[in-house]
């Protein structure tokens, strides 16, 4: 038995659909997925992923891959309802069960489906990965997350040059977006303080971030204090925030695999609602880890604490006080180092 799992939006997308391949592995079925570009590397090689394909943006690549796929597989599961995605997977697969938008315009994907699931603002993405391994009846896997091998820490171990046993931080203070950024003066107070009680600390970027992570760790002691800029694939970056005491990053990817790991994991949230894209917690077994607003500003569910300002607009769900990615956020801008040192020393305590 053959099955696509169609994601073909961002990093974070791609890692919460993992355990509806978890499940189609666990049933029997061999699994492939069609993710966007630039996603490919955080599923590639893993056991739930048989072979990954890439559905570039352009038409002519979209009936390259259409010609390749075409009647490949058993099922398909959709986990976007985007028209492009959704033409593949019905001239892909036999059956395809997928995600619906209740609009009339939608009603010929919801037509062409052997059983859809509704997509909706309410839910949390993750959840929608179990909805999908129901309606394809197989038992549902609730793990998010990737694996990493005995290389995998191994490397990163070598990477580090601590001592075993050393306690240290993982620290990703970067996201894609300027309006998910929190002030580098706050990240620099944050990081003093975490010195100051004896932690070492690791602070991982992209390859094009290296700079900026310097620059955060101009005056700290070299020795307590790692930069890993592009230098580990993600089952290493899984690694290593499984080896951390705990970890501490803003709205992205690698918050979302930090807590994937069972790590302490403390998310710095900005406008973005946490019902919907909150880190899911290792094992937890609901619907939606958080609510939309809570007046202390801090939500700890299983091994994730989750910050955000008190402001009434928050969250929006927007882009940024301006409304566009290249925006800034007042709440992010404005929420103190006080609050989220609270949230850490809450959630290690």
């Amino acid at each position: 038995m053959r099955a696509l799992v169609v994601v073909c939006r961002y990093l974070g997308d791609t890692l919460l659909a993992t355990p509806l391949a978890r499940s189609l592995a666990d049933a029997g079925y061999q699994v492939d997925w069609l993710v966007a570009p630039g996603t490919e590397s955080i599923i590639q090689d893993q056991a739930f992923a048989h072979a990954v394909h890439v559905l570039e943006p352009k038409a002519t690549s979209t009936w390259k891959t259409l010609r390749k796929l075409r009647g490949r597989y058993d099922i398909a599961c959709v986990t976007t309802p985007s028209d492009r995605p959704m033409l593949v997977a019905f001239m892909a697969a036999k059956q395809v069960f997928a995600l619906a938008v209740n609009r009339p315009k939608e009603a010929w994907k919801r037509r062409m489906t052997k059983a859809s699931c509704l997509y909706d603002d309410m839910s949390h993405r993750a959840s929608y990965a179990f909805d999908l391994a129901r309606l394809a009846g197989v038992p549902v896997c609730r793990d998010v997350g990737i694996d990493w091998t005995e290389d995998d820490s191994a490397h990163v171990h070598t990477a580090l040059g601590w001592k075993p046993g050393t306690r240290f931080v993982h620290i990703h203070p970067f996201a894609r977006w300027i309006y998910k950024h929190w002030p580098k003066e706050n990240w620099r107070e944050l990081l003093a303080q975490l010195l100051e009680s004896g932690l070492h600390i690791a602070i991982t970027a992209g390859p094009g971030e290296r700079q900026a992570a310097e620059t955060l760790a101009v005056g700290l002691p070299p020795d307590r204090v790692r930069i890993l800029a592009g230098e580990l694939t993600w089952p290493q970056l899984a690694s290593l925030s499984h080896q951390a005491i705990g970890y501490i990053g803003l709205d992205t990817a690698n918050t979302h695999l930090a807590a994937s790991t069972g790590t302490p994991t403390l998310a710095i949230f900005g406008p973005t609602d946490p019902r919907l894209w909150g880190p899911w917690p290792n094992g937890f077994g609901g619907r939606s880890p958080y609510r939309r607003f809570v007046p202390e500003g801090m939500q700890h569910q299983g091994n994730v604490m989750l910050i955000q300002h008190t402001f009434g607009c928050v969250p929006c769900q927007l882009e940024g006080c301006d409304r566009h990615r290249e925006s800034r956020s007042a709440c992010m801008d404005t929420l103190a180092v006080d609050q989220v040192w609270q949230g850490w020393k809450t959630m290690t305590s």
